[in-house]
């Protein structure tokens, strides 16, 4: 069953079979109640007349009884110019929709096929559709058909609509990143409608966004929890929400996890209530957990529609792509199988034209060693030895919380452009982004859950292309591994990647600087010469790093392995070594003596420097000392403690360590990587 409609709290419940083609003349199944399309007027009537007559349809679809004859079919719409001609949405949208010089699109995805119909009824929806398949557009269209359908609105003299009381949709983003990107097509969508289109996330400028929505007004807001519930919580900067019809939960099954609910509930109550607004709450997800469900009912109204677009027997998108697992000798061989990756693949591109560009993101627990790996490849092209990087011109860039606003935007703006590129990324870029033509998505380490990796996972195979996902973990986080993702198909690849598995040694300098080289890692004599060149590569890169980010990282990376390992001796022995042989530091970096309480060890006096002076620098660290999560905040510059757990052997109550869009800024400024060769 591809596609299924749930009414929950209605005795009948409809079953809709999926349509097998998108041409136009795909049908609905026998046991979906038939109805028949409105005639298409002038567009402003049949508008009325659809809103007039659905809930006429849902009405008799309570009292519906299974049709068994196969001949009682009901053609559904998949054609979006055929929204137009039966009068349901507005044409300058179908036009901004189907122009080749905007979205060029003529043909809906399932998900917009079986979604519309619900939502232009205006009744509650929950929508899940796997990530890719144009979830963002199912919303958006009724949304902004929604606004132009009320007669309420006013314009000014110059007919525009302008007042700043006027927004009457408001969608909710768990990321900075996914709010812009939504609001991107959002402003396709609205062009020639004269309708405002605003965004409010953390780290843009608080006054700017007011100033234009107070001047030019606004219609749909989209923004990030705490800034939403910041800018509705203060009364001296006008902006209200009188006459919001329409409200829009994205990516609804974080932003209703333990995290993000208590900020989404507040905002609902700084919304119009029932009786005032009969207003429309829709919810889209790739994935509706059990644990969120209680939420979704206290949310959407009673009898709400569940439009499911995955059939109960059919694959996940997950499972169909291909995914490799590499065990490593150790984390500090990571960074060089990532190059080694890049290089083969480039070769064999070389070779063989017909192979897409590589296209990459490399997902990491911690935004601490996201920076040192853009850094560090960055850092391959050394000027002072006027060398080139081993990958040639290829974008590389990095996207974490740590940058600022500014500098993420055109980050996954330049990444989303470019062919061929790498993006070293902590989760802010993992739900709901969509960078075309990526061919790899690499996971350093093991998540923290199941959806975590799912979802980084989604980057890649998007809008019918190809592609791979590689997780790269320790051969000591074996038994964690199967808890988590025993049950994924992932193959074991021990040969590919030489350098995943070889021994490294400590990058060390020759003592005599007349001799005018280094002295290079020298693993034993099988390991390929290749991937000697790719280690001394990327140990020449990190030396080059300053100390004190290299020293920074390491409680993080401690914090972030504590839980997929539980011996601790082991787990120190790894990341010291990470730190020595990968990061080239002299000795491992001493921990403050609260990171060793708060941790639970033991001092290891042969093993875990405990160092006093680090009892400051703490709070200053590129992540939450403590866990593997950014910090969230709960507004501008208020730090929130949802999502933080108390016992580190166990994962933090978010479903996800990244980023909420709202996070407090380091007052060190970080610079913004992505230099072309």
């Amino acid at each position: 069953m591809l596609g299924a409609v749930r009414r929950f709290g209605v005795s009948n419940v409809l079953r809709a079979s999926a349509p097998r083609s998108l041409s136009a003349s795909t049908r609905w199944s026998s046991q979906l109640l038939k109805w028949q399309p409105l005639s298409a007027p002038s567009f402003p009537a049949a508008a009325r007349s659809f809103h007039a007559s659905y809930p006429a349809l849902k009405a008799a679809a309570a009292e519906a009884h299974e049709i068994e004859d196969d001949s009682a079919q009901t053609e559904i719409i998949t054609e979006f110019r055929d929204l137009e001609r039966q009068g349901l949405v507005d044409p300058s949208i179908i036009r901004n929709i189907t122009d080749s010089r905007r979205m060029g699109l003529t043909t809906m995805t399932p998900v917009q096929s079986q979604t519309l119909h619900e939502v232009l009824g205006g009744g509650d929806v929950l929508a899940q559709a796997k990530t890719g398949t144009g979830k963002t557009l199912a919303f958006l269209v009724p949304a902004m058909q929604n606004i132009l359908n009320d007669p309420t609105l006013r314009q000014d003299q110059r007919g525009r609509y302008c007042d700043p009381k006027d927004t009457r949709a408001l969608i909710i983003s768990p990321t900075r990143e996914l709010a812009e990107q939504i609001a991107v097509e959002a402003k396709k969508l609205a062009a020639g409608t004269r309708l405002q289109v605003r965004t409010a996330v953390g780290g843009s400028h608080k006054a700017s966004g007011l100033r234009r929505i107070q001047e030019e007004g606004c219609h749909l807001l989209i923004g990030t929890p705490g800034r939403l519930k910041d800018i509705l919580s203060d009364p001296r900067n006008g902006v209200e929400v009188p006459k919001l019809n329409t409200l829009i939960l994205d990516e609804a099954d974080r932003l209703l996890d333990d995290g993000f609910a208590p900020d989404v509930m507040e905002i609902q109550r700084m919304l119009p209530s029932a009786q005032e607004v009969n207003r429309q709450t829709l919810m889209f997800s790739a994935t509706v957990p059990r644990e969120v469900m209680t939420m979704v009912r206290r949310t959407l109204k009673p009898g709400f529609n569940f439009v499911k677009t995955i059939r109960e027997d059919e694959v996940p998108t997950h499972l169909t792509v291909p995914q490799k697992s590499v065990v490593l000798r150790g984390y500090e061989n990571a960074l060089p199988a990532i190059l080694e990756m890049a290089k083969n693949y480039k070769a064999k591109q070389r070779e063989d034209s017909s192979l897409r560009p590589f296209k990459t993101i490399v997902y990491f627990n911690s935004t601490a060693e996201v920076r040192i790996a853009a850094e560090a490849f960055n850092n391959l092209s050394d000027p002072r030895r006027r060398s080139h990087s081993p990958l040639g011109r290829m974008n590389l860039l990095e996207l974490h919380s740590r940058l600022s606003q500014r500098e993420r935007t055109r980050n996954a703006e330049d990444f989303r452009r470019s062919p061929e590129a790498i993006l070293f990324s902590s989760d802010v870029s993992a739900r709901g982004m969509d960078f075309p033509d990526v061919t790899h998505v690499i996971q350093i380490g093991i998540p923290q859950t199941r959806e975590t990796y799912v979802h980084r996972l989604g980057r890649t195979a998007r809008a019918g292309k190809t592609g791979e996902g590689w997780l790269f973990l320790h051969d000591a986080q074996h038994g964690y591994f199967q808890d988590i993702l025993g049950d994924l198909p992932l193959t074991n690849d021990s040969t590919s990647l030489p350098a995943a598995s070889a021994r490294m040694t400590p990058f060390v300098k020759m003592a005599s600087e007349e001799a005018g080289e280094d002295l290079a890692a020298r693993p034993d004599e099988t390991t390929p010469e290749e991937t000697i060149e790719t280690f001394n590569q990327i140990q020449q890169a990190m030396a080059n790093i300053p100390p004190r980010q290299r020293e920074d990282a390491f409680q993080p990376l401690m914090s972030n392995l504590k839980s997929s390992i539980h011996n601790k001796r082991r787990l120190v022995q790894i990341v010291n070594d990470t730190a020595t042989i990968g990061w080239s530091l002299p000795e491992a970096p001493g921990v403050s003596p609260k990171f060793v309480q708060q941790l639970g060890f033991k001092r290891m006096p042969d093993l875990l420097k405990v160092n006093e002076s680090r009892r400051g620098r703490d709070r200053d660290s590129d992540d939450d000392p403590f866990g593997a999560m950014d910090r969230r905040s709960g507004g501008f510059g208020r730090p929130s403690n949802f999502g933080r757990s108390s016992d580190f052997g166990r994962p933090s109550s978010r479903s996800n360590f990244g980023d909420s869009g709202d996070r407090r800024r380091d007052s060190r400024k970080s610079p913004s990587y992505g230099r072309r060769y």
